[in-house]
């Protein structure tokens, strides 16, 4: 009897010990196929260097590099003029004629001459209109030569120099691009807009340009040539220091690698990209390296990741 029941007991353990081993290795079964699944795929950026610009935007207006009022030298009434918006002058043309007389007595007309060659790009007053000696007439401008009035925040002031290149756009042009330089800067800041007023000379004269357009100005102030640089997203904080994860031994095959956390020191941000350099002395970037751009917010120090894109 009791041979029996020992031989009962027995059976009925091996008989549970089949039910949990199966169910354990099928457990252990999921885990490891979850944990393939749970590989991160990331999107990475390959390191080397490039030249960047750093640039301001701004506004200006176009205006004639030389332009002048012209004045009666006599008092008197407009009796007419000779030239109409847009007439070319040469310096000596009569442009316009003053009636001196007062009622009771009659004087001969007095020229208005013009004092530049350019050409006319305003006529303010009509013709019988009552002027004076401090009235202007005509205004004369030299449209072969024209300039852009800009003004530039004080924060910016240091890296102000004559020949500093721009980029202009028109609104009436917006799929073309017109080149300027920095050819005059004001040695005073205004005290109200804490601003610095800056002269940009057209690199070309362009009939489409206008005096009086309004011109949107990229102005180039500092050049770096051959620096390391990455999209400032993907730089990471932590207790003041910064990161970014590199690929380690990057396997082209099956588009898999490792990731390491590197410490970087930053610099400049242009266009949302930061200048970066490495803080190890004796850290060697390989020349296929790698930086993580995508998908590094849960990536931790060693993990292996699935290379999804090269940018």
């Amino acid at each position: 009897m009791k041979i029996l029941m020992k031989m009962t007991v027995a059976l009925g353990l091996f008989m549970m010990s089949m039910i949990i081993f199966p169910a354990c290795s099928k457990t252990n079964v999921e885990e490891e196929s979850s944990q393939e699944e749970r590989v991160q795929a990331v999107r990475v950026e390959k390191l080397e260097d490039s030249d960047l610009r750093k640039f301001i935007e701004l506004n200006g207006n176009i205006r004639a590099e030389k332009s002048m009022n012209v004045y009666p030298v006599v008092a008197g009434k407009i009796s007419g003029t000779t030239v109409h918006l847009g007439s070319n002058v040469k310096k000596g043309d009569t442009i316009a004629f003053i009636d001196p007389s007062v009622p009771g007595s009659r004087y001969s007309l007095n020229e208005v001459t013009s004092p530049i060659n350019g050409t006319v790009i305003s006529i303010p007053l009509k013709e019988g209109t009552r002027v004076d000696t401090e009235t202007a007439v005509v205004v004369i401008g030299d449209l072969s030569k024209l300039q852009i009035i800009a003004y530039i925040p004080e924060r910016y002031v240091s890296y102000l120099k004559t020949g500093l290149k721009a980029d202009v756009s028109l609104e009436a042009y917006p799929d073309d691009v017109f080149s300027a330089v920095v050819s005059e800067i004001s040695p005073v800041l205004d005290e109200a807009t804490r601003t610095k007023e800056i002269v940009l000379t057209f690199t070309k004269n362009d009939k489409r340009i206008n005096a009086g357009m309004f011109a949107g100005v990229k102005l180039y102030i500092k050049d770096y040539a051959k620096v390391l640089s990455v999209p400032t997203s993907c730089i990471i904080e932590k207790n003041g220091r910064k990161f970014v994860y590199l690929l380690d031994d990057e396997n082209a095959e099956s588009r898999q690698a490792n990731v390491k956390l590197a410490e970087i020191n930053t610099g400049e941000e242009i266009q949302n990209r930061t200048i970066i350099s490495f803080t190890e002395s004796n850290f060697e970037l390989s020349a296929n390296a790698k930086v993580v751009v995508q998908g590094f917010e849960t990536l931790q120090d060693g993990v292996i990741v699935n290379i999804a894109d090269c940018l």
